[in-house]
């Protein structure tokens, strides 16, 4: 192809990162954990549970940081349960980006994007950001 494509896959369970939870049939790393796991509400692994670890991936991305690096396996469970405890976006946060996050993290998995309308949503602003790249600079001449 002429461009980078993007592939995401679900690496959870290949590597243990810090800990990973094994409980009653749910397996999963603790910060990229949708609150529905960890609060016994949904054993199931859905769409929704994807998205919002998605959401989690998107800040790494952006802040080249491990969510919740220092912090205790248990204030992290409670913080995610507790629907208290997300990363920290960076003040330099596009209002997009920000926005799409914040949805994917939506305490609600009803309210978390689809994977469909995330793609497109990429797509927006990748197109957004190429077009404003590729403007000339506008240069006065000085007289």
């Amino acid at each position: 192809p002429s461009r980078p494509i993007c592939k995401v896959g679900d690496f959870g369970l290949s590597k243990i990162k810090r800990s990973t939870l094994v409980s009653g049939g749910v397996r999963g790393t603790l910060p990229w954990m949708a609150p529905e796991l960890l609060n016994g509400s949904s054993t199931k692994v859905s769409e929704k549970v994807d998205v919002f670890s998605f959401g989690i991936v998107l800040w790494e991305i952006l802040t080249g940081e491990e969510p919740y690096a220092n912090m205790h396996y248990g204030a992290i469970i409670g913080g995610i349960v507790n629907n208290s405890l997300r990363p920290t976006i960076p003040s330099f946060c596009d209002d997009e980006w920000r926005t799409l996050m914040e949805e994917c993290w939506a305490p609600n998995p009803m309210a978390r994007p689809s994977f469909t309308e995330i793609a497109g949503r990429l797509r927006v602003m990748s197109s957004a950001a190429t077009s404003t790249q590729s403007k000339p600079p506008t240069h006065r001449a000085s007289k």
